[in-house]
């Protein structure tokens, strides 16, 4: 990728702009929910007691949209990247509003989702934007891109659960993989990044506890796969060392891939909605939504530092993977003994 000569003002002002624009578009869509019933109804697996307005995700996507058109523009852009990128998040956030509007059966908007996410990597290797090929086990590894894709966009959906907490994620991997774009050169990538952190920010005066709207599944979806796709980009084009997203990635991918297992252990129907992610017993055990979300951005901090220094090139990787094991795995220990304790009584 070529290093495009574009300065850190722009990155700065897109961020403030993408904060602006985020708030008034989610006020927008908040009054169309409102008008149209789009509500999610509490039920037994929900961690909240009031129906409230879905689909608020949809603000954060339309300023990535926006700030992907003005990246378009800028020298030395790499055009077709940018359009595959953007069109493969739209293609998420697309099938989350018709879920958002419709509940879609599971089976459907998996089989949706594998089908996006094929496709986009067959056209990214067909057109040699991601240096995967057939031998030395490139087929293993766009398998991989494919189910990672898939993976990143249902966890994100998963821990969508508590007020805040989604919307704090996406700002601070925003902001971060944002900082990595633009030290490596690719400035129009670092844009949209900083804009979708931007637009979190902007989204979160409304999703802040207690919540006016939620993100819904046209964001959760698009996000979780835009993260997964920035990760691939950054790693196989710009090289990013892939675990760097990874510790990034963590608190999602920690507390989601352990829930998983453990309920498939437990033979329980690990495909349908529950109230088993250390988040939601974090909620349970007494702490408010805003704490946990909180929280969520303190240890994402932490993350955050151990990843960049791995980036940097200071920290050894399995180091900084070792650090955030060690920092997640006592308070994943801890939030659940508070939880089985409480439910003891």
């Amino acid at each position: 990728m070529v290093t495009e000569p574009v300065g850190d003002g722009l990155i700065i002002l897109t961020f403030f702009i993408s904060i602006l624009l985020s708030w008034l578009f989610t006020s927008r869509v908040r009054r169309y929910a409102l008008k149209k019933d789009l509500l999610d109804i509490p039920n037994a697996r929900s961690s909240h007691s009031v129906p409230t307005p879905r689909g608020g995700g949809l603000s954060i996507i339309i300023v990535l949209l926006i700030s992907t058109v003005v990246s378009l523009f800028l020298p030395a852009a790499p055009v077709q990247l940018l359009v595959s990128l953007v069109l493969a998040t739209l293609a998420y956030a697309v099938l989350g509003w018709q879920d958002d509007k419709h509940d879609l059966p599971a089976p459907i908007r998996f089989l949706f989702q594998l089908l996006i996410a094929a496709i986009f990597i067959e056209w990214l290797v067909w057109n040699r934007m991601l240096d995967f090929t057939l031998s030395s086990g490139g087929i293993v590894v766009i398998l991989f891109s494919v189910l990672w894709i898939v993976w990143m966009a249902n966890l994100y959906n998963f821990m969508d659960g508590i007020d805040g907490i989604s919307a704090v994620e996406t700002i601070m991997l925003g902001t971060v993989t944002s900082f990595w774009f633009a030290m490596s050169g690719a400035n129009s990538i670092a844009i949209i990044c900083i804009a979708v952190a931007g637009a979190g920010l902007g989204f979160l005066r409304w999703n802040w506890s207690p919540a006016k709207i939620f993100m819904g599944d046209v964001g959760s979806l698009a996000l979780g796969a835009f993260f997964a796709i920035i990760a691939l980009i950054g790693s196989s084009i710009l090289n990013i060392p892939f675990i760097a997203f990874l510790i990034l990635y963590a608190v999602y991918l920690a507390d989601s891939g352990v829930t998983l297992l453990y309920r498939m252990i437990k033979r329980e129907r690990w495909w349908q909605a529950h109230r088993s992610h250390f988040y939601q017993r974090a909620v349970q055990s007494g702490y408010s939504h805003a704490q946990v979300s909180l929280a969520v951005m303190v240890i994402n901090l932490l993350l955050a530092v151990l990843a960049s220094l791995v980036v940097a090139g200071v920290l050894d990787a399995n180091i900084a993977l070792l650090a955030s094991l060690i920092i997640l795995a006592p308070l994943m220990f801890l939030i659940n003994s508070r939880f089985n304790r409480i439910c003891r009584k």
